[in-house]
């Protein structure tokens, strides 16, 4: 037995089958709906959800259909508490870095803007003015793009507005942008924050599908600009299953 595989009880394998059900399912489920989808039978299906119901995990509707109680929310809820996406997005750098060779900004939306909260150096440095606490422009940069396409206007629209006051904006291209943005879950830029240097930026997304932060790579190679490009493919892969875990809903992306 590999030290990954641990022996457990194979009935509560069976029942959480039940459960993992109802989590993909849009609304409650008779019996035998049910059974089928977890590939059990109806009899046995009914005695593990019995169980269920009696220890809060199911409730039963009117109508016999059964659905997720009281305590399975309440689980939800301690889970999501206790999550903490950033200090988890930034675990995950190393390892992005290490793959595609490329600098990576962990980012999140201050009062200010885009806020550079960790920066996971590759080995191959560059010199730059940017580090922890700096503030990348909002409609200049990937990681502003990418940030507004996934969070409340009431939330973005005073940090754009001061933007506005410092600098002329080219709302219309920052607009088609935020678009792109929204069908890709990723933005792109050239040299307009840093000279010489490309970048690409992705949401990390929380269940209710707001942007907890923002990971962005940056390097000189221009081809960084294509989602095609290797590295661009694994940034959006990590931020999808951390968005995943996170409890988002993702739709195929563009």
């Amino acid at each position: 037995m590999g030290k990954t595989q641990r022996r457990g009880i194979q009935s509560i394998d069976t029942g959480i089958r039940l459960l993992e059900v109802l989590e993909k399912a849009d609304g409650p489920l008779a019996l035998k709906e049910l059974s089928a989808r977890a590939e059990m039978d109806p009899s046995g299906a009914h005695r593990y959800l019995a169980s269920f119901v009696r220890c809060g995990l199911v409730r039963q509707e009117a109508d016999a259909r059964y659905d997720f109680g009281p305590l399975a929310l309440h689980m939800g809820l301690a889970a999501i508490r206790r999550l903490d996406p950033v200090q988890l997005t930034e675990q995950a750098l190393p390892e992005l870095v290490t793959e595609t060779g490329y600098t990576a900004l962990l980012t999140v939306w201050s009062n200010r803007g885009p806020t550079v909260v960790h920066w996971q150096r590759s080995r191959n440095p560059f010199v730059t003015n940017l580090g922890l606490g700096s503030v990348l422009p909002i409609t200049r940069s990937a990681t502003g793009a990418v940030l507004v396409a996934f969070l409340p206007e009431a939330v973005t629209a005073d940090a754009i507005a001061a933007e506005a006051r410092r600098e002329d904006l080219n709302r219309a291209a920052f607009a088609r942008a935020v678009e792109r943005a929204r069908k890709m879950r990723l933005a792109f830029v050239d040299s307009s924050v840093v000279p010489g240097l490309s970048a690409v930026s992705a949401p990390v997304l929380q269940w209710n599908g707001e942007a907890a932060a923002a990971v962005t790579l940056i390097g000189p190679d221009r081809e960084l600009a294509k989602p095609s490009h290797p590295a661009v493919v694994a940034l959006r892969r990590m931020c999808d299953r951390l968005s995943r875990d996170f409890g988002a809903e993702l739709k195929e992306a563009a």
